[in-house]
């Protein structure tokens, strides 16, 4: 499995879609800042998003997608005219056109169609993926190298949110959690700064220490052996790695470490001082301590929630 991959399976990466709707103008939505990834995907028509995560308005069209990885405030509406109301307040406003479609806004004729919904993960004990990502990641099919695929699947979890299949919802979560992805796949390709997870994993030098930690996570790894399978110097490889990843490199081992142990603990029944030795602690003791100290909870009480 790759490092992008096993970081999202670890994290519990899962996607949820609020609504495929339509909005006539005037319209205008405000998302508080929140605990989960927000996206949107225009489906048809256009809208401007406003963030404080840039200083100017940005054109949504068909087939954009915008995600927020870390839950940031930010506004959708159909012109710079529109006023923003609370999401909530729009939505329960919902009104039936003549041909009984359920639509939100005014009454005029623009329309946009939107697929919103969020990403969860673990944050008990966050990985650097989502705390280096941008605020906004904004990918436009005008502009992406795989615009062909993109647009497929965006067109695809439009078709199945409008219609009325059993199991509809699972089917655009998956494609969602897929969206989100192929969004990173995007990121990567056209990212001009390189003091994030993504760029860690594709570096030469930092990518090979990380893939060592994360084959062998029980192993003492200390700088100077890193540094050495990294190719640099001690010192070089320290800055380089806490650069790019937002931390030091043994931070980031026991960060991991956690994270593989509560996914044990929650898929398995395997006893807790043997997680212990699978993460590289000789006691279940230093274990559980380190534990708690990372995610606020003991080992025993994230066991026990799930045996309820």
């Amino acid at each position: 499995m790759d490092l992008l991959s096993e970081v999202l399976q670890t994290v519990k990466l899962h996607g949820t879609v609020y609504f495929h709707a339509r909005f006539q103008s005037p319209w205008g939505m405000k998302i508080p800042t929140g605990e989960h990834a927000n996206y949107h995907i225009v489906t048809s028509g256009a809208c401007w998003l406003e963030t404080d995560a840039v200083q100017e308005r940005i054109l949504l069209q068909k087939g954009d997608m915008v995600l927020f990885p870390r839950g940031d405030a930010h506004a959708l509406v159909d012109s710079p005219q529109s006023n923003a109301v609370a999401a909530n307040e729009l939505l329960n406003n919902a009104r039936k056109t003549s041909s009984n479609e359920i639509v939100f806004g005014g009454g005029g004729s623009e329309s946009t169609a939107l697929i919103c919904g969020h990403f969860e993960y673990n944050r008990q004990c966050p990985h650097p993926l989502f705390e280096t990502l941008p605020p906004l990641i904004h990918i436009s099919t005008n502009d992406c190298s795989d615009a062909t695929w993109f647009a497929a699947v965006s067109e695809l979890a439009a078709q199945i949110s409008a219609g009325n299949g059993m199991g509809k919802d699972a089917v655009i979560n998956r494609l969602a959690e897929s969206l989100f992805i192929q969004t990173l796949g995007v990121y990567v390709d056209s990212m001009d700064d390189s003091s994030s997870f993504l760029a860690a994993i594709l570096d030469r030098n930092i990518g090979m220490a990380l893939k060592a930690m994360h084959g062998d996570i029980a192993h003492d790894w200390n700088i100077a052996e890193l540094a050495n399978i990294a190719l640099m110097s001690r010192s070089l490889f320290s800055a380089r790695f806490h650069s790019m990843v937002g931390e030091p490199p043994i931070l980031y081992l026991a960060r991991w470490r956690m994270l593989k142990a509560r996914e044990m603990l929650t898929n398995t029944a395997m006893p807790i001082s043997l997680i212990s030795e699978k993460v590289g602690y000789q006691s279940e003791f230093s274990f559980s301590k380190a534990f708690k100290k990372m995610t606020g909870l003991t080992p025993g009480v994230v066991r026990k929630s799930v045996m309820i």
